[in-house]
C-alpha cells in the first residue's frame, strides 16, 4: 500500500508559513501562538489523544515510536513525558520558525520540517500517530479555485496517518455543529459523522470522542 496525502501548493504553503510566523512574531513559545486560547484547552485536547495508548507502564517494558503531525513547538512530548510516556518521538510541522523553536526546547527529539507529503514515510512505519490542532485551517479556498475541494487535503492526511502507523491513530478536528466555529470562513471544521463514515472506508476500528470541549472532537483509528 503506498503512503499518500495531498500536497499543499506553494501558495497554500506560503500563506500557511507567513501566518504561523506572524504569530510566533506576536506570541513567542506560547499556546497562543498554535491559536490555542490558553495551555488549559491544549492539553485538554492532549489529554484525549493520550488515552487511546496503553498504560504507560505497559509502554515502559519497550521501545515504541511516535509521529506528532503538526507539532508546533512540540508540546505533545513534554504532555507525554509528564504523564511519563516515554516514546521514541518525531514531530514534523510545515513553519520553519516553529521546528527551529521545537528544536532548541526538545533537542532529544527529531523534529522535521515539512508537511507529510514531503516525507517518505514506510508503512507501518510508526507505533502511533497523533495530531492536534493542525487540520483546523481551510487551505482550499475560493481565492484559489479550490473551494470545492474544501476538506478534502485533511482527510488525505488522516488516511496516510493511518498507513503510516502500525498501532493506531488519533487526531482531533473542529466540528461544524458549533456555531461560532461554522461561522469562521478561515477554520476548517467537519460533522463526526462525516469523518466517522470517512474512517470506516479504510480502518479496521473507529472510535469518536465528544463533549469534553463544545468545539472539538476527537478519533481513534485503531490497526
Amino acid at each position: 500500500m503506498n503512503v499518500i496525502a495531498n500536497k499543499l501548493s506553494d501558495k497554500q504553503r506560503l500563506r500557511i508559513q507567513t501566518r504561523h510566523k506572524v504569530s510566533v512574531e506576536r506570541y513567542g513559545y506560547q499556546p497562543q501562538a498554535l491559536y490555542w486560547s490558553n495551555r488549559e484547552i491544549q492539553e485538554i485536547r492532549f489529554q484525549k489523544l493520550m488515552e487511546m495508548l496503553p498504560a504507560a507502564t505497559e509502554l515502559k517494558q519497550q521501545a515504541w515510536s511516535l509521529l506528532d503531525v503538526g507539532c508546533g513547538f512540540a508540546d505533545l512530548v513534554d504532555y507525554l513525558q509528564k504523564n511519563e510516556y516515554l516514546p521514541d518521538y518525531t514531530g514534523i510541522d510545515i513553519s520553519p520558525e516553529m521546528v527551529l523553536a521545537a528544536q532548541s526546547l526538545h533537542p532529544q527529539a527529531t523534529i522535521k520540517n515539512g508537511e507529510l507529503a514531503d516525507f517518505n514515510f514506510s508503512p507501518l512505519q510508526f507505533d502511533y500517530v497523533m495530531l492536534s490542532g493542525a487540520l483546523n485551517e481551510v487551505v482550499e479556498t475560493e481565492v484559489e479555485g479550490t473551494s470545492q475541494q474544501q476538506g478534502d487535503y485533511a482527510k488525505s492526511v488522516i488516511r496516510a496517518m493511518y498507513q503510516i502507523s502500525k498501532k493506531g491513530v488519533a487526531f482531533n478536528l473542529l466540528d461544524a455543529r458549533h456555531q461560532w466555529v461554522k461561522s469562521r470562513y478561515d477554520l476548517q471544521s467537519f460533522l463526526p459523522t462525516e469523518i466517522i463514515d470517512y474512517c470506516q472506508s479504510f480502518a479496521s476500528q473507529v472510535e469518536l470522542l465528544e463533549g469534553y470541549l463544545e468545539n472539538d472532537f476527537t478519533v481513534y483509528l485503531y490497526k
